[in-house]
């Protein structure tokens, strides 16, 4: 399992000495997850999470640990299209605690994400914000995220509206 640690005990100086875990997410880490994302106002389960982590092999999961307390996470999917030559990684959700935010965490977070999809051939990153989010657009550009002309644009159809065949 991947793994990387780090002592960031200059972002805590009151603490001292502040190990900083950022892992691969397994099945064992759902009460985590579930925990983080709805703080993060989003909707799953438990089971989902599970699924997702064993069964997606298009999604990336990784989790932050502040002295072994889960702080934070990070998803990304693999999208390939034939529209393109190479595939891209959607960085789908970057969430950390409020109390462990601008302490490098969500750039950490970010670059074990990214250097995840490195690994396995993956050179182009796309993160969707919220357009009044400034803060973490100004993480973003930090870590060299720059803005384009694309809009994205959402769309939901209820399942009593779907089309049958």
């Amino acid at each position: 399992m991947k793994i990387h640690k780090l002592n960031f005990g200059d972002k805590w100086p009151s603490k001292g000495c502040v190990f900083m875990e950022i892992r691969l997410a397994t099945v064992n880490d759902a009460d985590d997850l579930f925990e983080l994302n709805t703080l993060f106002e989003n909707s799953t389960s438990k089971k989902l999470i599970k699924e997702s982590i064993v069964s997606n092999e298009r999604e990336i999961v990784c989790l932050a640990y502040v002295d072994n307390v889960a702080v934070g996470y990070c998803t990304g999917l693999v999208v390939k299209s034939m529209c393109y030559s190479e595939a891209r990684a959607d960085i789908e959700a970057l969430y950390v605690k409020e109390e462990y935010r601008k302490r490098g965490v969500g750039e950490t977070l970010i670059s074990f994400l990214e250097n995840t999809f490195i690994e396995r051939g993956i050179y182009h990153f796309h993160i969707n914000t919220f357009e009044k989010n400034s803060i973490a657009q100004s993480l973003y550009a930090k870590i060299g995220y720059k803005k384009t002309r694309e809009i994205l644009l959402d769309k939901t159809i209820s399942r009593e509206n779907a089309p049958t065949n």
